[in-house]
Formats: structure tokens, sequence, C-alpha cells
């Protein structure tokens, strides 16, 4: 604008507020028709400047009283698709017009049933803009893009004197994409925002800002002490986009892999799609049945140490610290160990009073096959005789039966890897955990009912304890009183378990010491070898 022109600054009937040559109206300086902030009126343009790249969009307000660009804009597609768009951070598209026939944009079907607006797409060397004008001039109309992401056209009517609705995109606000910002919940049922439990508003009043956390993580501040950083589990909660996925993944790892993880907020699991994880910002998240398109599921975000013991609503966090999970594993390990430790007194004790023959040889066990357990379909009618017999005069001479290695075998189903599940999870047969110890992957062994261990690497160690009870040699297997102290004491090494008795393909080499007080072995077709207790 030259410094001798005289200059103006005009609002036009059309609502174009513009600062034109005080002698030559005609000659326009600037004006507010090329740059609209929330509100696009009729003879404005929105699109883009093919010769500059400049692009004219609706910009929400940043809330209800403060006008700075907020987090919702509406535009031309730029790349001359002739749609509409709707974006969240001007980044990610959650609604589409459709294309334009000539007439509407064919999402829209609500242009074309009236005889008051008149819309106009042009496309060409220039620009690729759209606009729009009145058939009655002494109409009012604007379309507003809102601080709740939804695209709006009104129509001043008079008499009520107020501005009517004529259609909005997208219709339902579940469709908005982050309308409650990050770390917020959006509940669909109710249409109200809230943040989650162990979040707190960045600004109040302003969901766009979206949510903080009240207390840090745990994991970010390595130096810190005390309780362990845990999980929130929310049911029926629309999962986010953007996940990690990792199919051929366990529960328990799936959840232990998160907990190593500080970046990662949140993880889901399910028998057909895996293990999911969300890495930084959790956005979008809407609670309750079924929210645009996408089902609700259960989700487990991280919370921080301090939040943990926290309640409320369909979310419930796995409480107790370090402490109580030691507890648990404590009696996790001591438990089957002392079961063993019976099963072997038991044994021992029974061996040494129990002399039965089988086939002329002298026999120490029972076999299930012998009791109601026969499994041989070919056996005679004398044959079951001769077991009646026999099952009548070991009745007599025997305080505890015992059954043969061959009988138990077929009773377990041939020892299948999971022998069971009970108040502690799953039981599995020593050589699966050991087979899963060797190839790295003895986290899988876990069960998610244990809840929240503090690492991975402490959950191995309750493991390696585990395995050298049960080692071969009894000098090779810890007291008692030395697994309680190897669990509380967590900075001490542990030495690195062997193969572990029960487990085929034994290690023979030390043989020699395990028989040394049950004299040298029999030459006999049946065998029973004797291992010393401690």
């Amino acid at each position: 604008m030259p410094y001798t022109t005289k200059a103006e600054a005009v609002i036009l009937d059309d609502g174009n507020f513009v600062i034109r040559d005080g002698s030559n109206p005609s000659t326009i300086y600037w004006q507010s028709f090329d740059y609209p902030t929330d509100t696009w009126l009729p003879g404005a343009k929105l699109g883009i400047n093919k010769h500059t790249g400049k692009v004219q969009r609706l910009i929400s307000w940043k809330n209800s009283e403060d006008p700075a660009p907020g987090m919702f804009s509406v535009g031309v597609d730029t790349n001359g698709s002739g749609q509409f768009f709707i974006e969240w951070n001007r980044s990610h598209r959650y609604w589409s017009s459709g294309d334009w026939n000539g007439q509407i944009f064919s999402l829209i079907p609500e242009m074309i049933l009236n005889h008051i607006f008149s819309y106009s797409y042009v496309s060409n060397e220039n620009e690729s803009c759209f606009t729009y004008s009145l058939s009655n001039s002494s109409y009012l109309s604007r379309f507003v893009i809102g601080v709740h992401g939804q695209v709006q056209q009104l129509l001043w009517v008079e008499g009520p004197w107020r501005w009517l609705l004529f259609w909005s995109e997208p219709k339902d606000q579940a469709g908005v994409y982050s309308l409650c910002g990050i770390f917020g919940v959006f509940h669909v049922s109710s249409n109200f925002c809230e943040c989650l439990k162990g979040f707190k508003p960045l600004v109040q009043n302003d969901w766009s800002s979206g949510c903080v956390r009240k207390s840090p993580l745990k994991c970010q501040n390595k130096s810190s002490v005390g309780k362990e950083d845990g999980f929130l589990k929310m049911s029926d909660l629309a999962l986010p986009a953007n996940s990690k996925t990792y199919q051929k993944v366990s529960a328990g790892r799936c959840r232990l892999d998160c907990m190593e993880k500080c970046s990662c907020m949140a993880y889901a699991y399910n028998n057909n799609n895996g293990c999911s994880f969300w890495e930084g910002d959790l956005i979008d998240l809407q609670q309750s049945g079924i929210s645009g398109g996408r089902a609700g599921a259960e989700i487990y975000i991280r919370l921080a140490a301090s939040e943990r013991e926290l309640q409320i609503g369909n979310g419930s966090t796995r409480t107790g610290g370090t402490t109580k999970w030691k507890l648990r594993t404590a009696f996790a390990v001591a438990i089957p160990t002392n079961l063993i430790t019976l099963a072997l007194f038991m044994y021992f004790r029974c061996l040494r009073k129990g002399k039965l023959t089988r086939k002329g040889k002298e026999y120490k066990g029972h076999d299930l096959l012998l009791f109601d357990f026969d499994t041989n379909h070919r056996s005679t009618d004398n044959e079951s005789s001769s077991v009646d017999n026999r099952k009548k005069r070991w009745s007599k001479n025997m305080e505890l039966p015992l059954f043969s290695y061959e009988s138990v075998s077929v009773a377990t189903g041939q020892f299948s890897d999971k022998l069971g599940e009970g108040g502690f999870g799953p039981v599995y047969k020593v050589s699966c955990a050991w087979k899963l110890w060797r190839s790295n992957k003895a986290s899988d062994m876990m069960d998610p009912t244990l809840g929240d261990p503090p690492s991975t690497s402490m959950l191995l160690r309750y493991i390696n304890i585990g395995l050298l009870c049960v080692q071969e040699s009894p000098a090779d297997r810890p007291t008692m009183s030395d697994v309680i102290s190897m669990i509380v004491n967590e900075h001490v090494a542990l030495p690195e378990p062997k193969q572990p008795a029960f487990v085929a393909g034994r290690n023979m080499a030390d043989q020699g010491r395990l028989m040394s007080s049950a004299g040298s072995p029999s030459t006999n077709n049946v065998t029973i070898t004797a291992i010393d207790a401690r």
C-alpha cells in the first residue's frame, strides 16, 4: 500500500472486513475473507491458491473463550480430489464430505434439500476452491468449525431471533477424533470428557489440551525408590489407533514387555490379535460399547506407582507393591518345593518297606495299570483274575501304594507340559520349565493373575530359584532358609541351574555320587535308582 494513499477500513454488508483505497474503493489491500478463522461467510472461499500455495481453511478456537487457533480445522483437499476434510492437529483426517457431483457433496445429502443456498466448486490452473451464496440476500448464514470438532451450517431465523442448525458433521460427537485430548476419555453414553485415573486436565475447561499425569512414572526416574509402576484395567474402551501388534507373544510376556519399556503407555491382549502396545501419548480414547465402528475391549493403562491403589468406575488396578508380589512368589516357589520334598520322602520310605515280585524279579512299586486304571484292552479274563488277586495281596502288605513310571505316564496323558492350575496359576512339568529356561523364554510361564512383577529380571530370578530347588544333586539344592534368603536379597547373584531332576535324558556323569549310599545297581532287567535326600 503506497504511503501517499488514503486507506480506510470498512466492514462490508456481506461481513467482509476490508482495508481499501479511500479514493478508489475497488482497490482492496487486505480482506478478512482471505484469512478465515473459525467462520465461513457467503462469498468467501475455502481452497488453495496454486500459484502461492496459500491455503484457506477454517480453524477452531482453542476453547469457547480463547480465539487462539485450536486443534480442529476444515478445508478443501489440497491434492485436488474435490473433497472437504476435517482434520485434527492439521494432520489426522477423521471426516470427509465425499466427492463433489456438481451440485452437492456425496456424503452431505442435506445440501440438496433446500432452496436457500447455492454451492459452487472451482478447480483450474490458478486455484481449487469452494464457495457458496444465498438465494435471498436478506438471509444470514455461516459455517463454523466448533471447539468440539464438528462443522456446522447455521441459518439466522427471524422471529425466534436465533441461529438454526441446518446440518452438522460428524453427526455424532463420537466421530470426532481426540475430542478429549491426550489421555482424556470421551464417555459416549453421556457425552462428556474425563481424564484417565492418575491424570488431570492440563488446562481447566480446555479439553483440546488434554490431560497430564498427577505423578511422574517411576521408570522415568531411575534414582527413585519405592513402589513400581503398574497398570489400570479399563473395560469397554475403544482401542486407540497406531498400536504395535505382536502375534506370537503370551499374555504374561505382553505385560512384562510393556512394563520393561518406559515409553509403553498401554497394552492389550486377546487370543485373536495377540499383544498390542501403545507408545507415547494415548489419543482418541472412548468408553462404552462400540464407538465409531470400533468395538469396546479391555486395555491396561500404565499408572504411576503412587496411583496404583486407585479404583474407580469400570477401571481397576492390580494392587499391592513389590513386597506383596514377593510374598506370593515365595509361596509359589516354596509350596511346590515342599510338595516335591514330601513326595520324595514318602517314596523312599515306601521303597524300603515295599517288596513286590514282578516277573520273578524284585520290584518295589505298584502299577496304576493294576488298579482300576487298566488301559490294556487286550487283557484276558485270566489276567483280570490275576490282577484282582495281586490287588488284594498288595493292599495287605503296603501302607502306601507306589506306582511305576509307565502307569503314571498313562494316567497323566504322557506328562503333558501343563499339569494343572491352582490358586497360584498354572503348574508346568519340570522339563517344560527347563526347555523355556534354556531357550530364554522362561517369562512365558508367568500367569498374569500374579500381578505386576517389579521387572522381568526379578521374575527370571524367581524361576531360577525354582529350578535350583529341583536339581538332580542334593548338594545343588538350596535349603528352605536359602530359598527365603535368595528371594529377600535381590542383588545377591544366583548359581546357574543345571538340568533338573525328572527331565528325560539326565546327565549320567553324576550318577556315581547319587548312588553312593545305595550301593552298586543291580544288573537285573528292572532297576531302581535311589536318590539321596538332604
